[in-house]
């Protein structure tokens, strides 16, 4: 997930940038151009394939696509809309980053929506929910890295979680938080915190088969902070 800071300022376009694209079908619904466009970019923005600060060079974007420019300009105001992307001198596009203040805020936030709704939906998880949950638990111990396999399995396992809560507002406001901050921990993340993190879900179920649902609550929130202190660590060992 790493890249020098020579291939991030080159804007180059490689097909690793949109892997993603092969294998995620909501990826390949029908839909106009520059929508397609739009959410090819933001989801490679959101997976980390773009650096904060990188060129998302037009000309490379529209020989890749095999566009023209003008979708592309108006994908990449789409995503400048939606604060993905600044417009800089000579109508540059760069991915538009976040501060580790805002990371913070942004982790702390999630960790109390995180808490309170699964305060919510613990009582009421059944026993297929927690079959599955289990199951993603024992798929995750499998994965070795921090790539977008693990983060699709993770999402899925959070998301379960909350699915009885009934509360479709709350859960938008989360996976808004997650799909922002969700690049800097596969930055930040080690194979240490991927054991650790598959640890503390195991934590989570164990609670709330005790029905301790105050406990897998606090959990959950530490859990979610615990991202949040390794992004912070990442970001603040950097020169």
């Amino acid at each position: 997930m790493k890249r020098n800071e020579d291939e991030k300022q080159t804007g180059q376009i490689t097909p690793e940038k949109f892997g993603r694209l092969q294998w995620d079908p909501a990826l390949r619904e029908r839909r106009t151009t520059t929508d397609y466009l739009a959410s090819a970019l933001r989801t490679a923005i959101y997976d980390g394939q773009f650096a904060d600060e990188e060129e998302l060079n037009q000309v490379e974007l529209a020989k890749y696509f095999n566009v023209s420019r003008v979708p592309i300009r108006e994908a990449l105001r789409q995503l400048q809309a939606e604060g993905l992307v600044r417009i800089v001198a000579h109508r540059r596009a760069v991915v538009a980053g976040l501060t580790l203040k805002e990371i913070v805020g942004l982790i702390e936030m999630r960790a109390v929506l995180e808490a309170h709704m699964l305060r919510k939906s613990a009582p009421h998880i059944d026993a297929p929910t927690m079959s599955r949950l289990r199951q993603l638990c024992d798929e995750m111990d499998r994965i070795a890295d921090y790539g977008a396999n693990w983060v699709l399995k993770n999402w899925e396992f959070h998301r379960m979680l909350y699915q009885t809560a009934d509360s479709t507002t709350m859960m938008d406001a989360i996976e808004r938080v997650h799909l922002k901050v969700e690049r800097y921990a596969r930055q930040a993340g080690t194979e240490r915190r991927l054991r650790e993190a598959a640890a503390e879900h195991r934590q989570i179920l164990r609670h709330i088969e005790q029905k301790d649902y105050a406990a897998a609550s606090a959990h959950m929130e530490r859990h979610v902070l615990n991202t949040g202190e390794e992004i912070r660590r990442y970001r603040e060992s950097r020169p």
